[in-house]
């Protein structure tokens, strides 16, 4: 159920299209052509803006929050916006990062087009809802309410709060948490589907991924987010060849994020040359990445072989990025800090690193990788009272590496699983821990696992609809 619409539908591409050339923006004129894009968004709600081929002098930051548009190039080598400064000289954020070194917000988020909002602090979690009246176990799909105003085929949202024991993050890791002190009131949340109604009694289209307890304040709300079908497509995002300038020095050279707001939005044939990052994740749901380039020139190498910060980055629930191509070193190629039941699939790095970044992530997969060479596969860091670099559930399924890489004992806990992945690690088939199966990359079926598992769903709602449809058979 990853990605745009669960997987079930195609992007919705509106019909009515407008062009930013009948707002004024001219392609290779050198000029500043911010304004002209900002008076084709405000004016192509419910449209496709057509950005022709040609660059684009970009000078600020462009926002999405209407539903139903789609910003459309002519392809990521053909369409490109060109960027001059990052966003910290455009809207300063200095911070200080967990270890207390003085940097910008926008090192690790933001982008220069945006969708959606930011949602931050005790909003995260509804302060009314529908309380449950007891709790549910991991993989359960009823849960049962004390009050029901909800119907068939609603969209709802399941928020668990932390207790002031921790012990939800505490589940999360099953056990082994580590330095959590930065987790304090942690919030998690899974979207259902209603399928039955029986008085109190909601079953859901699918299970839970987690235990429901009392004791976490469970919550149903409705699933409404205010801005979706938002794509955005054939663009490429060009960014000054200079040296990239080193870990929590990055200006905001950043291309796109999907914020959390946001949900079954898309962007599609992306190629991002130079940026200080590749596009982000930022609390949203059911969004897609799609064929992503991301690359850099020779003169953007620092002494230590990195081109940015975090290349690609997860930071929401039930999200998919397949097709990615990491021609650049990052210092965390693939991130999924805090993401719940999102994907990266069928891509490709000459080393790739898959930085899980802390901050409870949880039932993430990653499937049918070219990992290149395989000295730095599990690297990963993040602020370190955040908990270990990954909660459970965590599944690498058909990665291929040169070499074999060792596995880190501190990645998280044991309720890991590992298929047709060449470690210097044992075999383990524990139900209760470790699940390593060196199975040959060239000999498991299936090859991505996320595919044929999204091919199973589809073909199981096929067949659910069909018996529907067909005629009772006669008295």
């Amino acid at each position: 159920m990853a990605g745009y619409r669960r997987g079930e539908e195609s992007y919705r591409i509106p019909i009515a299209e407008i062009s930013v050339k009948d707002f004024g923006a001219k392609a290779d004129d050198g000029h500043d052509d911010t304004d002209a894009f900002l008076r084709a968004i405000h004016a192509g709600k419910g449209k496709t803006i057509v950005v022709p081929a040609g660059r684009y002098h970009i000078d600020r930051p462009l926002e999405f929050h209407q539903s139903g548009t789609v910003l459309r190039g002519a392809g990521s080598t053909q369409t490109l916006l060109v960027f001059s400064r990052g966003l910290e000289d455009i809207e300063p954020r200095p911070l200080k990062n967990d270890g207390g070194t003085e940097t910008s917000d926008w090192s690790w988020r933001g982008g220069f087009v945006r969708v959606g909002s930011e949602i931050k602090g005790p909003a995260r979690f509804p302060s009314h809802g529908s309380p449950l009246t007891q709790g549910a176990k991991r993989g359960d799909r009823e849960i049962i309410l004390q009050q029901n105003d909800f119907r068939v085929g609603d969209e709802l949202v399941l928020h668990l709060r932390d207790d002031e024991h921790s012990s939800l993050v505490d589940y999360l890791y099953r056990g082994k948490s580590g330095d959590t002190r930065g987790l304090k009131g942690w919030t998690c949340r899974q979207i259902f589907r209603v399928r039955k109604i029986e008085g109190m009694r909601l079953t859901l289209d699918r299970p839970l991924r987690f235990d429901v307890r009392m004791e976490w304040s469970p919550t149903l709300t409705p699933f409404t987010p205010e801005v979706m079908d938002v794509g955005i497509e054939g663009i490429g995002f060009e960014f000054p060849a200079v040296l990239y300038p080193g870990h929590f020095r990055e200006r905001g050279m950043n291309p796109l994020t999907f914020l959390a707001t946001a949900a079954h939005c898309w962007a599609r044939d992306i190629h991002v040359r130079n940026g200080d990052n590749g596009p982000f994740i930022e609390g949203a749901a059911f969004c897609t990445l799609e064929n992503i380039v991301l690359s850099a020139d020779a003169a953007r190498i620092d002494r230590h072989g990195h081109t940015g910060h975090h290349g690609i980055t997860i930071m929401g629930d039930d999200c998919l990025c397949r097709g990615f191509d990491l021609q650049a070193r990052f210092i965390h190629d693939l991130t999924v800090q805090s993401a719940i039941g999102s994907v990266f699939a069928s891509g490709r790095a000459p080393d790739l690193a898959i930085d899980h970044h802390r901050w409870a992530p949880y039932e993430n997969l990653f499937t049918h990788i070219d990992a290149g060479e395989g000295t730095r596969l599990f690297e990963s860091s993040g602020g370190g009272n955040r908990g270990l670099h990954t909660a459970a559930g965590a599944t690498f399924w058909n990665i291929r590496t040169k070499r074999r890489p060792a596995w880190p004992s501190h990645l998280g806990p044991d309720q890991i699983q590992v298929v047709a992945v060449a470690l210097n690690a044992p075999e383990s088939t524990s139900s209760e821990g470790r699940w390593f199966e060196n199975i040959p990359a060239t000999e498991i079926i299936p090859q991505d696992l996320h595919s044929a598992m999204a091919a199973a769903a589809r073909a199981a709602v096929a067949n659910a609809a069909t018996i529907k449809t067909e005629p009772s058979p006669p008295d």
